[in-house]
C-alpha cells in the first residue's frame, strides 16, 4: 500500500523526484512573476528598500498615545506562514511594513521556556519574574498566599493612569487570562482567575483576592476606561447564568459585572455589553466606561465565526480595537491601549495551524486599522509576541502551494508530510495505537480548520518554545526598539517615549530645575535693578 501511495504522489506531484529526495535537491518550482527571472528585478527591489531606509526620518516627539499589540504565541514561522495564508510568499502583514524591527529574549527568572504570565509581567512592568506569576517580582513563589506590597510591580497601564492618560484593554481571551491580568492584577498564580480557583489554604486570608475581583475593585482595574474581551464565567456565581444560559464559576454569591456597573456609574456613565450589536450601538460620546464580555470563556476563533455565520453575534478583534480607540481618543491628554490577539496561542496549543493563521490574519487587520485611525507623529504602536511555539514551516513545497497542505513525500517511509507540523502536542497520530506507521495524509481532509497537524511527541497540549520573538514599532521613538534586548526592556522604552512611569519623575525634576533656575535669574535681576536705582 505504501509503495502505491509513493508512486501515486510521484506522478501527481509536479516536482517529481525532487520532492522525494528533499534532503539534497530543491523543487523545480515555476516562476510566479516573469520579472523574477531577471537579476535587475531583485537588485532594483533592494535599491528601493535602501532608498526607503535613507529617507526614513527619526521621530523624537513625545508619544501622546501608545498602542501595544501582543500576538500571544506569534512565532516567526507563524508570521511567515500567515503571509502564505493571506496571499503568497511576498505578501506583507500590516506590521511588517513598520519602519523599525527588533527581537526580544523571552525566558523567565526560573525557566528557560516561558509562559504567558511571566512574559506579560516582563513586557508590561519591566520586571522579569517566575513562571505562572503576574504582576509580582521573582521573590514570590508559585501559589504563595501572602504577597507583600513591596513585591508587587506596577504595569505601564498603572504608569499611564498616574500620568492622566486614558487606558484600555482588548483581548480575544478571557479578560482575566495571563496577558491582560498582568496589566492590572498581582497574583502568585495566573490560574486564580475567580475566587474558587484560589488554593483552599489561601482562601483563609482576606487579602488574597482573585484576578476578576482585582479588575473590578482594585485601583488600576477601576480606572480602565475600556475593557473588551471574554470570560463572563469568572464574574458570576455558580448559581447564576450569563446571557447565553451558561453558569458562572464563582462560589461567593457575587456578580462582579453588576458590581462594576454600580461602582463605575458613580463617576460617569458605564455601559456593559455582551453582544456585537450592543457594542456597535454604543454612544461613544455619552459613555465614560465600557465593559464588554462576549463569551463565557475565551472568544471564538475568527475562522469559526466566519465559517458559521456568527459575525452578527461575535465581535472580531478589529471590531473591539476600533471601539476602544474611539473611546480613548476622546481623552485629550492621550491614551495607552493594550490589544492582545490571544487565540493564536490557543490554536497552536491544540496543533491547529489553520486556526492559528486565521487569528494572526485578524491580528494583522486590527493593527492596520489602528494605524489608519491614529497619527504616526504622536502615536507609538509596538507589535510583539510573548513567546514562541514549536510549529515548523518545512519541506520543499513549490511556490504558491497551499500552506496548509502537503509539502512533499518522505524518502524513508514513502508517505506524504505537511508543510506545517509541530514538535509536540495532541496531533501525534499513527495508523493505530500499536502501529509505528504514520498516517497517510492523502486520506485526510486537509481543508478542515479543526484538523490537528502532526507532531513528533504526543502531549495533551503543545509546549511553548524558548526562542526570541519579533518586535515591530512605528511612531515616536520607535527607532529605540531596534536590535536584540531583554523582553522587560519594552515597557521601559514605551515609558521613555511617552514620558510616564520611571521617566515621569525625571521629566518633572528637570522641569522643576529649569523653573528654579529661571526664578533665580528673575530674583537676581530684580535685586540688581533695585541696587542700581539707589
Amino acid at each position: 500500500m505504501k509503495v502505491f501511495v509513493f508512486l501515486f504522489l510521484i506522478f501527481a506531484n509536479s516536482s517529481g523526484k525532487d520532492e522525494i529526495h528533499s534532503k539534497t535537491v530543491a523543487p523545480t518550482s515555476p516562476v510566479i512573476n516573469v520579472m523574477e527571472g531577471s537579476p535587475t528585478f531583485w537588485r532594483n527591489k533592494a535599491r528601493h528598500d535602501i532608498t526607503m531606509r535613507l529617507n526614513r526620518k527619526i521621530n523624537e516627539n513625545k508619544a501622546k498615545n501608545v498602542i501595544l499589540f501582543l500576538g500571544d504565541g506569534m512565532s516567526f514561522p507563524t508570521i511567515a506562514a500567515t503571509r502564505m495564508y493571506l496571499g503568497k510568499e511576498e505578501t506583507e502583514l500590516s506590521f511588517e511594513k513598520f519602519p523599525h524591527f527588533g527581537i526580544s529574549k523571552t525566558y523567565c527568572v526560573n525557566a528557560q521556556v516561558p509562559d504567558s504570565a511571566c512574559t506579560a509581567t516582563a513586557y508590561l512592568s519591566g520586571v522579569k519574574t517566575n513562571y505562572n506569576s503576574v504582576g509580582v517580582n521573582a521573590n514570590v513563589v508559585n501559589r504563595q498566599c501572602l504577597v507583600h506590597k513591596e513585591d508587587h510591580v506596577d504595569s505601564i497601564i498603572s504608569w499611564a493612569q498616574k500620568s492622566n492618560l486614558a487606558t484600555g484593554i482588548v483581548t480575544t481571551t478571557r479578560i482575566t487570562h495571563a496577558t491582560p491580568a498582568a496589566a492590572y492584577s498581582h497574583a502568585s498564580h495566573r490560574g486564580w482567575e475567580y475566587n474558587a480557583a484560589i488554593t483552599t489554604a489561601c482562601r483563609e486570608y482576606e487579602n488574597v483576592t482573585d484576578i476578576a475581583h482585582q479588575l473590578v475593585h482594585d485601583e488600576v482595574g477601576r480606572n480602565l476606561k475600556v475593557i473588551l474581551g471574554c470570560g463572563r464565567r469568572n464574574f458570576i456565581n455558580t448559581t447564576a447564568v450569563d446571557e447565553e444560559g451558561r453558569p458562572g464559576l464563582r462560589s461567593d454569591g457575587r456578580n462582579l459585572i453588576d458590581e462594576w456597573l454600580e461602582e463605575r456609574n458613580k463617576s460617569g456613565k458605564a455601559i456593559y455589553v455582551g453582544h456585537r450589536q450592543e457594542l456597535n450601538e454604543i454612544d461613544i460620546e455619552n459613555t465614560d466606561y465600557l465593559l464588554g464580555l462576549f463569551e463565557d470563556t475565551h472568544c471564538r476563533y475568527q475562522v469559526d465565526v466566519d465559517n458559521n455565520g456568527l459575525q452578527h453575534q461575535e465581535p472580531s478583534l478589529s471590531d473591539m480595537t476600533v471601539k476602544a480607540i474611539n473611546m480613548l481618543q476622546k481623552h485629550k491628554e492621550g491614551f495607552l491601549l493594550l490589544v492582545e490577539g490571544g487565540r493564536i496561542d490557543l490554536a497552536h496549543h491544540s496543533n491547529r495551524p489553520h486556526l492559528a493563521l486565521g487569528e494572526t490574519a485578524e491580528f494583522s487587520k486590527a493593527i492596520e486599522i489602528a494605524r489608519y485611525m491614529t497619527n504616526e507623529e504622536d502615536t507609538l504602536i509596538v507589535v510583539t509576541a510573548d513567546h514562541s511555539h514549536p510549529m515548523t514551516y518545512t519541506g520543499n513545497p513549490q511556490r504558491g502551494k497551499n500552506i496548509l497542505g502537503i509539502a512533499g513525500v518522505s524518502d524513508v517511509d514513502y508517505l506524504p508530510y505537511e508543510t506545517l507540523s509541530y514538535a509536540n502536542g495532541p496531533g501525534y497520530q499513527t495508523v493505530s495505537s500499536d502501529s509505528a506507521y504514520r498516517v497517510d495524509f492523502t486520506t485526510i481532509d486537509m481543508k478542515d480548520p479543526q484538523r490537528r497537524a502532526s507532531t513528533n511527541v504526543p502531549k495533551s497540549t503543545t509546549s511553548h518554545t524558548g526562542e526570541d520573538v519579533a518586535v515591530y514599532s512605528s511612531g515616536p521613538w520607535s527607532h529605540l526598539f531596534t536590535g536584540s534586548y531583554e523582553q522587560n526592556n519594552i515597557p521601559i522604552l514605551i515609558a521613555f517615549a511617552s514620558k510616564i512611569g520611571p521617566y515621569q519623575e525625571t521629566i518633572t525634576t528637570a522641569a522643576a530645575n529649569r523653573l528654579s533656575t529661571s526664578f533665580s535669574f528673575v530674583i537676581l535681576g530684580l535685586l540688581l535693578k533695585y541696587f542700581l536705582s539707589l
